[in-house]
């Protein structure tokens, strides 16, 4: 029976059984990637459908001049597809504020990992009120002064690409940040296909504009009925729980 899985920007499909078990061994279709074969009520990922299948489902043995299994038509699938949207479990607010507080705190640490070795490390003394900001730059030398500044912006670029890699490696390697794998979170497109590289990419810098509205950019995913935080209507991505609610499902 022929199967659909949707991947990167689209669904893809029919493959055969052969098929469908090399593209799973290939790792191209993975745990978190959702599947779907004719008879199915809806879109599941591939580690809700890998346990149920028989190994000879996974990886028939061929049969020299015996023909695939007959199934619907191509027409007809289409027609099933479209009235079978992908369903996906979103992320609330909370979760998601959650995840990325742990992500801060990782991202915070390596950068100052990395910013000690090469030497760029500014440490501040403790200051609570702007009076104390300004006596303490009051008590510099100007070259001292151009120092610090010229300190803060290498840390800046270091942790713009310190940020930029830690995003890009996780979320292509396991579609999570660390702080959203501990969550049990995922970061797919609309469609539950994974991200890819240029997406990453364009997800991390847009992220970056939330700063520039007063974070509000991000609060907005409390009120969306799919959870979007503003880096998510640029770049169609959606948070979503690993683990979807059967209980939530609904039927076509």
């Amino acid at each position: 029976m022929p199967w659909y899985y949707a991947n990167n920007d689209q669904r893809l499909g029919p493959v055969s059984d052969t098929e469908f078990a090399r593209l799973a061994r290939d790792k191209i279709i993975h745990d978190e990637t959702l599947v779907w074969q004719h008879g199915m009520p809806d879109w599941k990922t591939y580690a809700e459908v890998a346990p149920k299948l028989p190994t000879s489902e996974l990886n028939p043995p061929p049969i020299p001049g015996m023909p695939e299994r007959a199934g619907p038509s191509i027409s007809d699938v289409e027609t099933i597809l479209a009235a079978r949207p992908v369903r996906l479990n979103y992320a609330g607010f909370w979760v998601r504020a959650a995840a990325k507080i742990v992500d801060s705190l990782l991202l915070s640490t390596i950068i100052a990992i990395v910013s000690k070795s090469m030497g760029i490390w500014v440490e501040l003394p403790p200051i609570s009120s702007l009076e104390q900001l300004f006596q303490f730059i009051n008590h510099m030398s100007s070259d001292e002064l151009l120092q610090l500044v010229a300190r803060m912006e290498a840390m800046g670029r270091v942790g713009l690409v310190v940020g930029l890699v830690y995003n890009w490696f996780f979320l292509k390697r396991f579609s999570a940040t660390p702080g959203k794998m501990i969550l049990g979170l995922s970061v797919v497109r609309s469609d539950g296909s994974q991200l890819s590289h240029g997406r990453i990419v364009a997800r991390y810098f847009a992220e970056m504009l939330n700063r520039f509205t007063l974070f509000i950019g991000y609060v907005i995913a409390a009120f969306d009925d799919e959870k979007r935080a503003m880096h998510d209507y640029f770049c169609d991505t959606r948070v979503i729980k690993k683990q979807r609610n059967e209980g939530q499902r609904k039927d076509p």
